[in-house]
C-alpha cells in the first residue's frame, strides 16, 4: 500500500504534489461537465473510469441524450489526446475505420479514443473484427501492429437481451462497462437545460495525456484485500443463483475497476464501498440489470453492517 499512498498523498521525488493537483483539476473539469450535462453524473464518471482504467464502454439510450457529446466535451479538457469519430452503418467495412481511409487521416489505428456511434448497426464480419482491437490494441492491415488506443466508446439505442445475436457476445463482453442513458428527469434540471447554451464552454480547463497517464499509473498501485475477494465471490455465486452469468475474462478485468474507483475518492485500499461501480460492468441483458444492482446493493450492505 505504501507506493500507492505516496502517490496518491503526494508522492515523492518529481510527483511531489503533483497527484494532487491533477486530481483537483480533475475534479473542476468533472464539475464543469455535470453543470452542462444535467443529470449525467455517473456517466461522466464511467467516462473518467473507463479512460483511467484503459476499459471499454458502451452507452445506450435513444438519440439526443448527450451520449457521445459527453465524450466529446470531455476530450476537450485534455491537451494532446486524439479522438476518432465513427457513424456505424450497415455497410461500413473494418477498413473504412483506418486513417488511410478516413478525410482527416485520424482513425482507430492512430487515436486514443474511439467514439463509435450506433455501433450495432455495423455487419457482424466488421464488428468482429474489432475484437483484436478491444482485447488486445493490435490491428491487421495487413500485417499485426500495436495502436495507441486507450478506450473504445461505442453508442447504441438498442438495448441487448437474451434474443441478441449470441455471435456478438465476445465482442460485447469487451465493454467493461454499460451505462443506460435516460432523459432528463427532474423538472428542475429539465428548466435548466432549456436555458444551457448550445455550445459547450469547458473554461480553459485542462489536463494533458502525460497527466492521464501519471493516474493510470499511480490507481493501479491501489491494494486490493481478501476481504474485498470474499466480497466479489459472494456476489458471483449469487449471480450465478439468478442465471446472470459473468465471464472469468470479466471478473478479472473488473478488479482495474475498482482500484480506479477507490483511487478517484483519494484512497489507496479498495473499500467494500467501491464495488458499487460494478452495478455498471456486471450485466449481459438488459433484463440482467435490476438483479445485479439488487444483489450488490444486498451483499455490500451486510459486509458493512457486519464490520459495524
Amino acid at each position: 500500500m505504501e507506493a500507492a499512498e505516496q502517490l496518491i498523498h503526494g508522492g515523492t521525488g518529481n510527483n511531489n504534489g503533483k497527484i494532487e493537483l491533477i486530481m483537483k483539476k480533475l475534479d473542476e473539469i468533472k464539475n464543469c461537465l455535470n453543470s452542462q450535462f444535467l443529470e449525467r453524473g455517473e456517466a461522466v464518471d464511467i467516462i473518467i473510469s473507463a479512460i483511467l482504467s484503459k476499459k471499454h464502454s458502451i452507452l445506450i439510450g435513444e438519440p439526443g441524450l448527450a451520449k457521445t457529446a459527453i465524450l466529446k466535451a470531455l476530450t476537450k479538457h485534455v491537451r494532446g489526446l486524439k479522438l476518432f469519430d465513427f457513424q456505424m452503418t450497415p455497410a461500413a467495412d473494418v477498413n473504412d475505420l483506418l486513417s488511410k481511409n478516413t478525410k482527416n487521416k485520424r482513425g482507430i489505428d492512430n487515436c486514443d479514443i474511439a467514439l463509435i456511434d450506433e455501433f450495432f448497426k455495423g455487419p457482424h464480419s466488421t464488428l468482429n473484427s474489432l475484437l483484436a482491437i478491444m482485447n488486445e490494441r493490435i490491428i491487421y492491415a495487413p500485417e499485426p501492429r500495436k495502436i495507441p488506443l486507450i478506450s473504445l466508446f461505442a453508442t447504441s439505442n438498442e438495448k441487448p437481451d437474451k434474443s441478441s445475436n449470441s455471435n456478438l457476445l465476445p465482442l460485447y463482453d469487451r465493454f467493461l462497462f454499460r451505462k443506460e442513458i435516460l432523459p432528463i428527469n427532474e423538472k428542475g434540471n429539465f428548466k435548466k437545460l432549456l436555458e444551457i447554451q448550445n455550445d459547450y464552454n469547458f473554461k480553459n480547463m485542462r489536463l494533458n495525456l502525460n497527466d492521464i497517464n501519471l493516474l493510470t499509473r499511480a490507481s493501479g498501485s491501489v491494494y486490493f484485500s481478501d476481504e474485498i475477494f470474499n466480497v466479489l465471490y459472494e456476489i458471483r455465486e449469487e449471480l450465478k443463483n439468478k442465471q446472470v452469468i459473468v465471464s472469468d475474462r470479466r471478473w478479472k478485468e473488473v478488479i482495474r475497476i475498482i482500484k480506479v474507483n477507490a483511487f478517484l475518492n483519494g484512497r489507496d485500499f479498495v473499500k467494500t464501498e467501491d464495488i458499487k461501480i460494478l452495478e455498471s460492468s456486471l450485466w449481459t441483458y438488459y433484463s440482467d440489470i435490476r438483479a445485479v444492482k439488487n444483489i450488490i446493493k444486498r451483499v455490500t450492505a451486510q459486509r458493512l453492517e457486519e464490520k459495524q
